[in-house]
């Protein structure tokens, strides 16, 4: 099948399983300009579902790259909170979102960490309200890899462009489950599989999670009434979407003050056009008390220095090895890939999903932040003991797999 051909199995997928778009929806896309052949299948798919509208704000790393290379340090602290607001709004009429997610992993390379930062935080502030209805799942929302030639060159660089592009987009087919015989009959599998492990993991009742191996040994408290998710979400809306295509992870919400020892990052972070590698947190009383890294620490700092919630953790999730993200063995720079091949964490903002209904978030123990970054830890050295409210330990995990299944 030509790659046009496979990006429409995909779109079809995205909007019927990712989505679980509703008839009469609207649906809102964001994507880079690169991905227009991509959002035609996309809009062709939502139609045929019954969506109202489709509409995609597309992204242009042109213009990201001028306003650092021409613009005055002012322009950084600018973001189109109208836009934001438009989103929202359609939000509150019953709007679902596609986010294509496309990155440009060189594309701020020179550019000084601190005004990357400034750039973030104010889309951070801008874009906060719109950004509650897909935390809270108000709204049914996916995000989906896609492949632009700026992320191909970054993960197989010994490769000629094309060559690159097209095997990227391989890995990518396969492990959304599109080379499967019966795509939807293999995703309706893995996600019964998940939200097995959901069930097991909510019936033992735990207190905190405790990870080691690789240089990591960190206690995560658990949140009170925290409820563990995976495969599909639950909107507010009715809907059933599944956030990440892929998805392999279980994850629930971290206490904000119970987080204790040292987390050492399994993979490079890709953030903000940056690489932050050899990643070491150590926390004490739940905040992150001392960053360090072989590059890409003054990013990472600049990016939360002026979120104190962004130092705090907002969620854990628990990936096995065996995936089929992490079986490709491909660093992909990318966490919506990599958070899928490695049990992890998350800085910032919490996911309400994560919290007992009808509980409070903030006296439950979540965070609360403009930001949410995802860090991984896992690798096929780690085990994760539950630490049982009740007093002693549940093995988990061992050597990256898991061990309750």
């Amino acid at each position: 099948m030509t790659l046009d051909g496979r990006q429409a199995r995909l779109a079809t997928l995205c909007v019927t399983v990712g989505l679980d778009l509703r008839v009469g929806q609207e649906l809102i896309v964001s994507a880079p300009i690169e991905a227009q052949p991509f959002v035609g299948h996309v809009a062709a798919a939502a139609y045929r579902a019954g969506a109202s509208l489709v509409t995609c704000l597309y992204e242009d790393p042109a213009l990201i790259r001028a306003r650092f290379d021409h613009g005055t340090d002012e322009a950084l602290d600018r973001a189109a909170g109208w836009l934001s607001d438009g989103v929202a709004a359609a939000y509150a009429d019953g709007a679902a979102r596609l986010f294509v997610y496309g990155p440009y992993p060189d594309l701020l390379t020179g550019v000084a960490p601190e005004r990357i930062g400034r750039m973030h935080a104010a889309i951070a502030a801008a874009s906060a309200a719109e950004g509650a209805y897909t935390a809270d799942l108000r709204v049914n929302w996916c995000a989906v890899p896609f492949v632009t030639r700026s992320w191909a060159r970054m993960v197989y660089p010994a490769l000629p462009i094309a060559e690159a592009t097209a095997t990227l987009w391989d890995d990518v087919f396969e492990v959304v489950r599109l080379t499967s015989s019966d795509p939807l009959a293999a995703w309706r599998d893995h996600l019964d599989v998940l939200e097995a492990r959901c069930r097991t993991l909510q019936a033992l009742d735990l207190g905190a999670l405790h990870f080691v191996g690789g240089g990591t040994d960190l206690m995560v408290g658990l949140a009170d009434g925290h409820q563990w998710v995976g495969g599909r979400s639950y909107a507010a809306n009715g809907a059933l979407p599944v956030c990440n295509f892929p998805t392999e992870e279980v994850f629930t919400c971290p206490h904000r003050d119970r987080v204790e020892g040292r987390l050492a990052a399994s993979r490079p972070l890709a953030l903000g056009g940056t690489v932050i590698d050899g990643l070491v947190v150590t926390f004490r009383g739940g905040a992150a008390e001392r960053i360090e890294a072989r590059e890409g620490r003054e990013m990472l700092e600049g990016l939360i220095s002026g979120d104190a919630g962004a130092r705090r953790l907002a969620e854990v999730g628990l990936v096995p090895c065996s995936s089929p993200v992490a079986r490709k063995d491909v660093l992909f720079y990318n966490t919506l890939l990599d958070e899928n091949a490695a049990s992890h964490v998350a800085f910032g903002q919490s996911y309400s999903a994560c919290i007992e209904a009808g509980r409070d978030p903030d006296a439950a123990g979540a965070n609360t932040s403009a930001l949410h970054i995802d860090c991984m830890i896992g690798h096929d050295a780690m085990d994760v003991d539950g630490i049982l409210k009740g007093g002693g330990r549940r093995p988990i995990m061992r050597a990256g797999d898991f061990a309750l299944d």
